[in-house]
């Protein structure tokens, strides 16, 4: 997130905080005009998340969290009950919601203003095998499945970040080279059918023809749609919109066709509303 001309608000996942850590670390300049600390321990996160957010988040707060004044993708400093917070109006499930940044020691604080206030409208909290099938219905792209230095950002379906004609920046001449030599993977969202007992996991084998072309990177069944959904990597040739495939799951194929990408709100109408 952008604060300023000169100030950036940089989130990572937790399990890869040594990983990103040592990156930055890395690129630092060594002149002394850069320092490094680690907040990991003196942040916190909650998220807000579903149709009824906005509702809860004028229920626990003076702001103004409508539409007009508060839109997709921005962030403000806003006051929850007696904690100061960051929101972020992004989120990783698809819905519409905030993402709550604040000093660790009022976290109590809020979660308890959250869910005091939050009675009346059917707040629970979620966890993390609830946000991965949220995730895959949208097609929210993972670091370390998804996103891993295995596949270029290309394969990845990140080509729309990326402007190879901006300049100079760190790994343009190897992303260059990756491009000359050609990609063998293209990013895909499945849906497999009529699954028995059991939905994608990751790593599982897809095939065309008896032939293994890929493998889906995760998965999970998707209740809003009320559909086993995947997402995998296949050979280019066969990543099209409607191509027909065959996915294994615990030792059974099951047929599997491509869907175009966010099969759940493509238009993110809920995340803007």
């Amino acid at each position: 997130m952008r604060e300023s001309e000169t100030s950036f608000y940089l989130v990572s996942a937790g399990a890869f905080q040594r990983l990103d850590h040592d990156w930055i670390l890395k690129w630092m300049p060594n002149d002394g005009s850069v320092q490094f600390e680690n907040l990991t321990n003196s942040n916190g996160v909650l998220v807000v998340a579903g149709p009824k957010a906005r509702d809860l988040m004028q229920k626990v707060s003076k702001d103004d969290f409508s539409n007009e004044n508060f839109k997709w993708l921005s962030s403000k400093m806003v006051d929850v009950g007696y904690a100061p917070v960051n929101a972020m109006r992004v989120n990783f499930v698809g819905e519409l919601g905030w993402e709550l940044h604040h000093p660790i020691e009022y976290q109590n604080h809020i979660f308890d203003k959250l869910m005091e206030a939050g009675k009346d409208l059917g707040i629970k909290p979620f966890g993390i095998r609830a946000m991965n099938s949220l995730r895959v219905e949208k097609s929210y792209k993972l670091v370390g499945t998804e996103l891993s230095i295995e596949y270029s950002p290309y394969e990845s379906g990140l080509d729309r970040f990326i402007h190879p004609n901006k300049g100079s920046f760190i790994g343009l001449e190897a992303l260059n080279k990756w491009r000359e030599k050609g990609f063998n993977n293209k990013l895909v969202t499945l849906e497999i059918h009529n699954p028995k007992d059991a939905d994608v996991l990751g790593n599982n084998p897809i095939y065309e023809n008896g032939s293994v072309i890929g493998r889906a990177t995760g998965g999970d069944y998707g209740f809003r749609l009320g559909k086993s959904i995947a997402l995998g990597m296949v050979k280019p040739e066969l990543g099209n919109v409607g191509q027909k495939l065959k996915v294994e799951i615990l030792g059974e194929k099951y047929d599997a066709t491509i869907l175009d990408e966010s099969p759940y709100d493509p238009e993110n109408k809920l995340l803007r509303a």
